[in-house]
């Protein structure tokens, strides 16, 4: 076999490597980290309404703890006017009373540190029930405040979305509300990976030696 025939293959080879690293990637992009991001299980309990009223400190919805004040967890039959954006559950981090402070809910997720993730969410908004209200997303040392439009219907759901960089294999992922009046609607959570620096593997980097060490055998023998 002839060199330039020994170059190419090992080019081929190289190229097929990292495309299938690429497509394995590809293959985990949309799978969300967070765990019951709608907030359809746990142990819901009809404290009247439809709704539950949980504690900050509470873990009853699965995967989740209720953060810094009280949180409405509400179903599908509620009086209210209002309905989930995803499923028949949301929240609403006013708890049905008016004014600061909200509540938040939190959960850890394992991350690869370096690794680029999205955090998303609905944000639900009423006129009838107050207007504007806003969310401030956390993960990782980044943070935005996502707020919802001045003028709509009585059950508007905005669907936002925060990049970020994870720093350790565990990030906290915080969803706070910081303004509203007696609604502010959570719903349809999610951490969706992004983006990884490429770090071949053994195989792929013992190829890539080859390749190299091909061309360059290739060179000299052009050059003599």
């Amino acid at each position: 076999m002839s060199t330039r025939s020994l170059v190419g293959l090992l080019r081929e080879g190289l190229i097929g490597a990292l495309t299938g690293a690429g497509l394995l990637l590809t293959g985990v992009a949309h799978a969300n980290l967070l765990s019951n991001g709608s907030f359809e299980s746990g142990g819901f309990v009809n404290q009247g309404n439809d709704t539950m009223s949980l504690a900050a400190g509470s873990p009853v919805i699965s995967g989740w703890t209720v953060v810094t004040d009280t949180t409405a967890w509400i179903g599908a039959t509620n009086p209210f006017g209002l309905s989930a954006s995803d499923g028949s559950f949301f929240l609403d981090l006013t708890n049905y009373q008016a004014g600061a402070p909200f509540a938040g809910m939190s959960q850890v997720i394992a991350t690869t540190p370096g690794a680029t993730y999205a955090l998303s969410f609905d944000l639900g908004s009423s006129t009838f029930w107050g207007r504007p209200d806003a969310i401030t997303a956390s993960a990782a040392g980044t943070s935005a405040t996502f707020t919802s439009p001045l003028t709509g219907t009585n059950n508007d759901w905005q669907h936002v979305s925060m990049p970020f960089t994870a720093s350790s294999s565990l990030t906290t992922v915080l969803l706070q509300g910081v303004t509203g009046l007696n609604y502010i609607g959570l719903d349809n959570a999610s951490v969706d990976f992004v983006s990884a620096a490429a770090v071949p593997e053994p195989a792929t980097l013992a190829l890539l030696g080859l390749a190299f060490a091909g061309m360059s055998l290739a060179r000299r023998r052009k050059l003599n």
